[in-house]
């Protein structure tokens, strides 16, 4: 019997050929040669089951009958060629028949189909991802931005499992069927069991291709070694919403599009202020701190300061008095400055006027005048909320002893509120690396009496020199979580040219050399890749030795990657590796540790005795059999990406108060994997997960070393003083959440965790045990750890929001979301 097509129709990034043929589908295979002499394999589907009623299976579109069968062959949507498809006897080789899809003729087709015949379209369009059970398929998860060029391209191919892993061949193809010499890198590889028959195992692959923005169009074919090719396809508008998928998943606060109208329901109203001046009224005069405002003006716009005085004046919160000190002289220039200034009628807003020196000097002018409790700064050309102050002060109800205060900003532009900045609570690791404080700074009288005013050398950085040294002194700080301030943006501000302060840098690296000094650090500032931020490298005489423990079990290839990357790339020298044997089976795997032991005196292998797989109960085995005064837990399944990795993690240690330190880990296709942990009641999750690595993330947080509430296992380096204060890891958290609890209760003993993202690893995760999601025993320890860490944290972690993780962001995501 003659091959005979029965329709068509186009979806998804492929066509979808319903055909008649006299051969079974079991019996045939389909393909198409390239011009590359290639081949693709078409699927060749089944529209009915197995021993299934003729009327359920007509039901189905299969019209089969004896000696004349119905089947689908899916073929890729390539519209820069015209395909030629080939049907064959898969026993006999004999070809059946051939068939051309036309670019333009299928497309007229279709359109016709689901405008005549919708039922039979919808009866074969998709049907092999109806029918996926038992044989080879990939999909699609993801494309994701590497640079402004370059994407990820991540897709699963999974198959089934007949005892031994079989490799698999990838191809992929552009849109005229030319095969693209790319590289496929493999980010996962397991065995999971089969959703449908958990007896049987699937074998699953997660991988990466690196695209560029002009491969838009893309047919993958996975091919394993003994069994039938599968393909996926993508189209240009199939890829531009993969990429804004990605986009929307990791867009942050700052860049959110939607953010004016968020503000718009969130800040204060004509009916909030009245309401907010009678609980003023009712408070007694210990509750209501006199609040001296600092402002120099040096010749800014004048409708700038008419709109500063306008927002001071408006302040629900009446105690307050603005210091304006003018340095803007008395020429034609500064007429309507001086004019505007002696209009305000309002004897809380005194005017000094002053001889213009460096901007730290006129600012001390107006600290030497100022007779407020609290002494707060404010630009000449930036506007405050009506309810800043109130604000301000309900923080100093509930936290007296806060010297420090500061609020949440964005930028004001021609009208529009952009660029939002929600602050986290005090964060010394990122203050260390630039002056994420800003603006509205408040201090204490009590703590500015306790430091020496801003020298003339660091102008264009005073505030930042303030904050540190009030910061060095505080009893406590306090983030007001509040959009409260406006920091406008125009050609001569720092907000939007960085170029117009040019001594500001410089400025700045001295106050940080100068805080470092303060508290006794021998520390190397440095100018990084952003203007105004800055690069630390701590000087540690002691060099302090590091024991790395690794957990390992069988995987002998893994650990050797891990291994050999440790050895030859790492540049500090005073550490030593522990390898915890736990139950291993390959005998390859014992003849890799008498090797490397053999040749390299920085490892031992210690044999943990316990059985099963207790990741913490195994870690704590390792620490006890090393002597490093710094314990590094590493996972075998990481490699070293840059060779200081280990002093910079280290580094953090010559300060006293810090207890742990994570690294930046990176999927083999260069996007975060982590970044820090957030941790909220019932939930936690990786930071800024999916960025490249060239993204600096929020608040440049993927750039600069900050803290957070915790940090993977994977690799975290732990003072031994701090691990063993708290009992080291808890063993009765086998497996799950063990790392974040055990940065957890080093935190409550007063120390920091810290994210270095100057330490760069890659981690392959899930390689060397899967995912406990796929295994129903492991699945059901997890959920029981779950349970126990949640049970131990939830009403702490209730506390504490928004300590890491600004109150107005969504607790629940690690991507800085605006909470709405």
């Amino acid at each position: 019997m003659t091959l005979q097509i029965i329709g068509l129709c186009r979806g998804d990034g492929k066509g979808y050929v319903k055909i008649r043929t006299s051969s079974s589908p079991d019996e045939l295979t389909a393909f198409i040669n390239t011009e590359d002499n290639d081949s693709i394999q078409c699927p060749v589907i089944s529209i009915g089951f197995p021993g299934e009623d003729k009327s359920a299976c007509e039901k189905w579109g299969d019209f089969s009958h004896k000696n004349s069968y119905e089947s689908v062959v899916a073929v890729p949507l390539l519209d820069n060629t015209k395909l030629t498809v080939h049907i064959k006897n898969r026993n006999t080789h004999e070809e059946i028949g051939t068939f051309l899809f036309h670019p333009l003729f299928s497309k007229v087709k279709s359109r016709l189909t689901y405008h005549e015949r919708p039922e039979f379209a919808s009866q074969i369009r998709g049907i092999e991802q109806r029918r996926i059970s038992g044989s080879p398929h990939t999909y699609v998860t993801g494309i994701y931005p590497i640079d402004e060029q370059h994407y990820s391209c991540r897709f699963h191919v999974r198959y089934p499992y007949f005892g031994q892993k079989e490799s698999c061949t990838i191809s992929v193809y552009d849109a005229a069927a030319h095969k693209l010499e790319l590289k496929p890198i493999v980010l996962e590889d397991s065995l999971i069991s089969d959703p449908h028959d958990p007896t049987q195992h699937i074998h699953e692959l997660v991988y990466s291709i690196i695209v560029t923005a002009e491969q838009k169009t893309l047919c993958i074919q996975a091919k394993p070694a003994s069994q039938d090719a599968c393909f996926t396809c993508i189209l240009p508008p199939m890829f531009d919403g993969f990429v804004n998928g990605a986009l929307d998943m990791t867009k942050h606060a700052f860049n959110d599009g939607g953010y004016q109208i968020w503000y718009e329901q969130h800040r204060a109203t004509t009916a909030d202020i009245q309401n907010q001046r009678r609980v003023c009224h009712s408070w007694t005069e210990k509750d209501k701190p006199l609040i001296s405002i600092v402002t120099v003006v040096f010749r800014p716009p004048v409708e700038y300061l008419q709109a500063l005085v306008k927002s001071i004046a408006a302040q629900s919160y009446e105690k307050f008095e603005v210091l304006f000190v003018n340095v803007s002289g008395n020429g034609e220039e500064a007429r309507e400055i001086n004019d505007t200034l002696a209009h305000i009628d309002d004897p809380r807003f005194r005017i000094i006027t002053a001889e213009n020196k460096s901007i730290a000097e006129n600012t001390n002018v107006g600290l030497k005048e100022a007779k407020g409790d609290y002494i707060a700064f404010v630009d000449h050309d930036d506007v405050l909320e009506p309810d800043a102050l109130y604000r301000y002060v309900n923080v100093l109800h509930d936290q007296s002893d806060a010297d420090v205060l500061y609020c949440d900003e964005d930028r004001l532009e021609n009208g529009h509120y952009t660029l939002p900045t929600f602050k986290p609570d005090y964060n010394p690791d990122l203050l260390n690396a630039y002056n994420y404080v800003t603006h509205m700074l408040m201090v204490s009288r009590q703590v500015l009496s306790q430091v020496e005013l801003s020298p003339a050398d660091v102008s264009g950085a005073q505030d930042y020199d303030l904050t540190l040294k009030c910061c060095e002194k505080a009893r406590s700080i306090a983030n007001v979580p509040y959009m409260l301030y406006h920091w406008r943006v125009h050609q001569n501000s720092t907000s939007t040219n960085p170029d117009s302060k040019p001594y500001a840098q410089t400025a700045g690296k001295i106050v940080l050399q100068r805080h470092f000094e303060r508290t006794g650090l021998q520390v190397d500032v440095s100018d990084s890749e952003l203007p105004f931020r800055y690069r630390n490298r701590y000087i540690n005489e002691a060099t302090p030795k590091v024991s790395i423990v690794i957990p390992t079990k069988d995987h002998s290839q893994l650990l050797q990657r891990c291994l050999t990357s440790v050895l030859e790339k790492t540049t500090y020298q005073n550490y030593d590796i522990t390898l915890v044997e736990n139950n291993s089976t390959e005998q390859e795997t014992f003849a890799y540790y008498d090797r490397i032991q053999d040749q390299n005196e920085k490892i031992k292998v210690v044999t943990w005795p316990g059985t099963g797989f207790n990741y913490s109960a195994i870690c704590n085995y390792g620490a006890a059999h090393c002597d490093g005064e710094i314990l590094l837990f590493l996972n075998n399944d990481t490699v070293i990406i840059n060779g200081d990795w280990l002093d910079s993690m280290v580094g953090f240690f010559a300060r006293p108060e810090v207890g742990i330190v994570g690294a930046k880990l990176l999927f083999p296709d260069n996007l975060v994997q982590h970044g820090g942990v957030w941790v909220s009641a019932d939930h936690v999750g990786y930071l800024s997960d999916m960025l490249s690595d060239k993204d600096g993330g929020y608040m440049e947080t993927m750039r600069y070393p900050y803290n957070c509430a915790a940090v993977t296992g994977a690799c975290q380096m732990v003072r031994r003083k701090a691990f063993q204060s708290v009992g080291g890891f808890d063993e009765n958290l086998a497996v799950v959440l063990n790392d974040v609890d055990l940065c957890l209760k080093i935190g409550q003993q007063g120390y920091l965790t810290v994210f270095d993202p100057q330490a760069k690893l890659y981690h392959s995760e899930h390689t060397s045990r899967g995912r406990d999601e796929q295994d129903v025993e492991k699945e059901r320890r997890a959920i029981d750890e779950q349970a126990r860490f949640y049970a131990r944290w939830d009403k702490t972690l209730v506390g504490a929001r928004g300590k890491y993780i600004n109150r107005q962001l969504n607790q629940y995501d690690g991507h800085y979301k605006i909470r709405w």
